[in-house]
């Protein structure tokens, strides 16, 4: 009989099934037995549903599911899909959602085990992120937000974990127990910010930690053209996201905090002016107006 507690890790895919494959390719080298993988395809407007159906086919004999969403439910919603999986199987203790555009080291999920055993009261727990295109440079140990003007940061000295006030997205751990008490990722954001508010729906009831010898390699924003070291190159949706969700996360948590978010959003609009990005300046203003993005409603109708 296994003696380990049994793991669901959740790989959500959008239209980058080679990083996903890379990112399965690395999960089967964990060194942790009792384990389900469970990679969902949130549904990709090219060939990911086929190339990551083969894989699978490939690998059979391997615990490995996979699923095909019918329509783009966002980060939460597809996660949901795979949690909700996870949460049919009574032996499952906790569930592992992992960033498609991750390559674990095979003692991560280990680690994150040991971790969460050795302090029950940890409800979520991360691990140490490192950039992959530079393996010396710590993305972080855990997420720091600045309520004030809405900005997230990450902690990058182990001996500061206590502060996190998240645990960051592209690892998150959490137990089962969690799962059934809190409920599952909120829907609310379609992308970004989904940590940030589960952190604050454990709040009082459950810590949040980080296994440090839990080593997962991020490329960050690969499926979605979030790259927070160059906002020249970051994609439209990426900017709406990031901005409609610092102001739905105020509302809903910080409301005494929307003066000075909305003041910094100023200070967005002149970046982006900057940056000879215009057509986001109309983006942005819809957005502290409450107005829907025309732009991005089309876009996302042609999908």
């Amino acid at each position: 009989m296994n003696s380990e507690p049994k793991v669901y890790i959740i790989v959500l895919n959008y239209r980058n099934y080679t990083d996903t494959i890379e990112c399965l390719e690395s999960l089967l080298k964990l060194q942790y037995g009792n384990k389900e993988i469970i990679v969902i395809d949130n549904a990709s407007p090219n060939d990911s549903n086929k190339y990551l159906k083969q894989w699978v086919f490939e690998n059979k004999g391997q615990p490995v599911e996979f699923i095909a969403n019918n329509s783009n439910l966002g980060y939460a919603g597809g996660n949901n899909v795979g949690i909700r999986r996870a949460l049919k199987d009574p032996k499952m203790q906790f569930v592992w959602v992992l960033n498609n555009d991750t390559i674990v080291d095979s003692n991560a999920l280990t680690a994150l085990v040991e971790k969460m055993n050795d302090n029950l009261n940890v409800g979520v727990c991360g691990s140490k992120l490192i950039y992959n295109w530079d393996r010396t440079k710590i993305q972080g140990f855990g997420g720091i937000y600045n309520k004030w003007v809405g900005a997230v940061g990450t902690i990058k000295n182990e001996n500061e974990i206590d502060k996190m006030d998240y645990v960051i997205g592209a690892s998150m751990f959490i137990r089962r127990e969690v799962l059934t008490t809190i409920g599952l990722l909120s829907e609310d954001y379609f992308l970004f910010f989904e940590e940030l508010d589960y952190a604050q729906r454990i709040k009082g009831k459950y810590l949040m930690s980080c296994a440090c010898d839990s080593i997962v390699y991020h490329k960050e924003g690969a499926s979605i053209g979030a790259k927070a070291a160059k906002p020249k190159e970051t994609s439209y949706i990426s900017d709406y996201y990031t901005i409609r969700n610092r102001i739905l996360i105020t509302k809903k948590y910080f409301p005494y905090c929307l003066f000075t978010v909305y003041l910094g959003l100023f200070i967005a609009i002149f970046n982006r002016i900057r940056r000879k990005q215009y057509d986001r300046i109309k983006m942005i203003i819809n957005l502290m107006l409450n107005k829907k993005d025309m732009q991005l409603e089309f876009s996302n109708s042609q999908k």
